[in-house]
C-alpha cells in the first residue's frame, strides 16, 4: 500500500508570507543604509526641521516682522527681563537674515548668549557669506558683540 503525504496548505502559506515580510524588511534596511551613506536623507531632515518654506516651525506660526520692535527698558511700565531682551534681539537678527537673499537659505543658528552678544553657528557656502553674516548681525540694533562660529562647507572653521 502506498502512503500519500499531503502538506498542510495553511502552514506553507504562512511560512511564505513570513519569508516575504523578512525579505522586505531586509531590503528596506539595505536601502536606508545606502541612502544614509550617500547623504540623501539630509534634505528630508532639513525639510522636517525647517519646513517646506525654510522657516523653523516656531516662526511659521508668527510672521510679524520684529526688526522694528523696540527693546524693552527697565524704565518702562513693563519690567523687562534679560530673557525677553535676548529673545527680541534674536528675532531682530533672524529678521535681518530672512530679508537677505544670500543668507535666507543658509542653516545658521542665531543665539543670544548675553546682553547684546549674538552667537552665529552653522554652515555657509563661501567665506564671503561669513563676512556678510557678521556684518549684518553687527548692523542690527542692540547687537554689540558677534561671536562667529560659522563654518564654510568643505573647509575648516572660518574666521
Amino acid at each position: 500500500m502506498r502512503v500519500i503525504r499531503r502538506r498542510n496548505q495553511d502552514q506553507t502559506r504562512s511560512s511564505q508570507r513570513l519569508g516575504a515580510v523578512m525579505l522586505g524588511a531586509l531590503a528596506g534596511v539595505a536601502v536606508g543604509i545606502l541612502l544614509a551613506d550617500r547623504g540623501a536623507l539630509a534634505g528630508l531632515r532639513r525639510r522636517r526641521t525647517t519646513g517646506v518654506d525654510g522657516d523653523p516651525p516656531a516662526m511659521r506660526a508668527r510672521r510679524t516682522p520684529l526688526a522694528d520692535a523696540p527693546l524693552p527698558t527697565a524704565k518702562g511700565s513693563r519690567r523687562s527681563t534679560a530673557t525677553d531682551d535676548q529673545a527680541v534681539l534674536e528675532a531682530r537678527v533672524l529678521e535681518t537674515f530672512r530679508n537677505d537673499p544670500v543668507l535666507m537659505g543658509r542653516p545658521i543658528d542665531i543665539g543670544a548668549i548675553g546682553t547684546g552678544i549674538i552667537e552665529l553657528t552653522g554652515w555657509v557656502d563661501a567665506p564671503d557669506e561669513v563676512r556678510l553674516a557678521t556684518t549684518l548681525t553687527r548692523g542690527t540694533i542692540g547687537v554689540s558683540t558677534v561671536l562667529n562660529r560659522l563654518m564654510v562647507r568643505g573647509n575648516t572653521p572660518a574666521a
